[in-house]
């Protein structure tokens, strides 16, 4: 018999170091999540070294993630064209100049400026070094990068307050941003050493659908801009925000139908058209909510409500922070023995645990209440963000890479900055709610309402000096009671809405069938037949 050979495909050049590009994904990912989550965190600082007032001073943080969400389309037009290597160096140096620059802002209008060169800089890191991770390392490496991945979003987001606290307490504001200039350097490194050297596609740079790619770019950033500024403007009440959210939809609407138009388009449509596709952008958008909602309804309880400054309630958020590196790798070792979908299941019914059990809150809790619940969800949001980003990964082709990464950008973006609106606006309403209701019952002249006026009286009545009397100074306690209840209940509710949100993600993850491509168990062979047998 004669042996017939098989051709065996080529595989992908893998980078010379992989490793130093998943430490290269660790650090860009961390870098992006604490640079806008910090200047979130000490707004008031920043505003303050530059004479900003609250409204104008609202735009210090839009304008880095507006900026990141307006390169993210863009990068998958310089990846393909430039390489994600060169991208990501010229990004690095970018993001690490601006960075170092910001504290020299002469005033609000420079800052800002340099909000958006940094935001520039650093949105290529997320959609090219997501493509990284599936197209420069093997696929038995691809838990390890997304775990990474995974782990630093969460891990950036919690530990920002104990950062910007012990900046602003025992070293200066500035290094709210010259950390990341310092996180910037090694990175670069990491960039030079651990990416493949790809040449330069001069044929898709002139025949590449750039001005297409720069009006869906600007689409999105409207979108996302009237997103960040809508609560503060009371949505739709605003013409500005009306204004800005529908230019941002017609600039998306001519996006999406110009690429329809080319006979090969900048963006690969046809992949939001795959299976589980849809279901695992959902997913994501879900995950990013939750991982929102953990960070925001916590911190902002315990400042709003026990009073406590960035650094204490950065303490909280630690349990969320520092278990991610144990979480993340277990995470990585599990998803190479069981099925991605049981994975992120767990991963949703886990996080909403924890939810569902800081819905037990009290006005009387403190940041030592929360380390069960805060742990569930630390557990269950590394483990589904990881899961199904994995499992999104094995239904893309070998030319989806930067596809895939920039709507895992976009995604992680729109996901994040929905979870933030919606909580903002949906406490702040469940908030005036329960006010008026806890109002009713506190009426001038009851004996219930007298009594405690006059309990608070008495407590505070040799301390009174200059500051009105001891029966103003109870109405004012008693005022602020009902506003602390009132917020404590909106909180309750805000965890309840992301349990909800957890609830309903775990019903989708049972819609989600097994990924195209998976190898199935080999069918039984025949019994042989005798009578074919005595015929041959």
């Amino acid at each position: 018999m004669n042996a017939v050979a098989v051709p065996s495909t080529p595989t992908p050049a893998t980078a010379p170091l992989p490793w130093l590009g998943i430490v290269a994904v660790l650090l860009g990912a961390i870098a992006t999540t604490l640079t806008s989550r910090l200047t979130s965190i000490g707004l008031a600082d920043v505003r303050g070294a530059v004479s900003a007032g609250f409204d104008e001073g609202a735009w210090i943080s839009t304008a880095f993630s507006a900026a990141q969400m307006f390169i993210g389309p863009l990068a998958i037009f310089l990846g393909r064209a430039f390489s994600p290597r060169r991208v990501l160096l010229v990004g690095c140096v970018v993001y690490g100049l601006a960075e170092f620059a910001i504290p020299f802002a002469p005033d609000l209008r420079g800052l800002v400026v340099l909000q958006v060169i940094a935001g520039l800089g650093s949105g290529t890191f997320i959609p090219l070094t997501a493509s990284f991770i599936l197209l420069g390392l093997p696929r038995k490496l691809w838990p390890w990068g997304l775990a990474a991945y995974a782990m630093n979003i969460i891990l950036g987001l919690n530990v920002a307050s104990s950062l910007e606290g012990w900046y602003v307490e025992h070293a200066r504001w500035d290094w709210i941003f010259w950390q990341n200039t310092v996180v910037a350097i090694p990175m670069f490194f990491l960039y030079w050493f651990g990416l493949r050297h790809i040449p330069i596609d001069k044929e898709y740079l002139r025949g590449g659908d750039f001005r297409g790619m720069f009006v869906g770019a600007i689409g999105f950033t409207l979108v996302f801009i009237a997103l960040d500024q809508g609560d503060r403007l009371d949505w739709f009440n605003s013409t500005f925000v009306v204004g800005v959210l529908a230019a941002g939809l017609i600039a998306i609407g001519l996006f999406l139908l110009h690429e329809t138009t080319l006979p090969a388009p900048s963006v690969d449509f046809g992949l939001l058209v795959r299976r589980n596709v849809f279901f695992c952008i959902l997913l994501i958008t879900a995950t990013r909510f939750l991982v929102t909602s953990s960070n925001t309804l916590v911190a902002n309880f315990l400042i709003q409500v026990r009073g406590l400054r960035p650094l204490e309630v950065g303490n909280a958020l630690l349990w969320v922070a520092l278990p991610q590196l144990i979480i993340a790798p277990t995470v990585a070792w599990l998803l190479n023995r069981v099925d991605a979908r049981f994975a992120i299941g767990l991963g949703f019914s886990i996080a909403t645990a924890g939810f569902l059990l800081a819905t037990g809150i009290t006005s009387e809790w403190a940041e030592g209440d929360f380390k069960v619940a805060l742990l569930l969800q630390a557990i269950g949001e590394t483990l589904e963000l990881t899961a199904v980003i994995y499992f999104f990964a094995h239904h893309i082709g070998p030319t989806d890479g930067i596809t895939f990464g920039a709507l895992i950008q976009t995604a992680r973006l729109f996901g994040g900055e929905l979870g933030t609106s919606l909580l903002i606006s949906f406490t702040r309403k469940a908030e005036q709610y329960h006010s008026n209701l806890i109002g009713q019952h506190v009426q001038a002249g009851a004996p219930l309402t007298d009594a405690r006026i006059g309990t608070y009286a008495d407590a505070v009545g040799a301390l009174t000096q200059g500051a009105g009397s001891a029966e103003a100074r109870g109405a004012g306690l008693v005022a602020a009671a009902v506003r602390g209840q009132a917020y404590t209940l909106s909180i309750l509710d805000g965890f309840l809405l992301a349990s909800c949100i957890g609830t309903l993600a775990v019903l989708i993850v049972l819609c989600l069938r097994e990924p195209p491509g998976v190898a199935t168990p080999p069918a039984v062979p025949p019994l042989p037949d005798p009578a074919a047998a005595r015929r041959a």
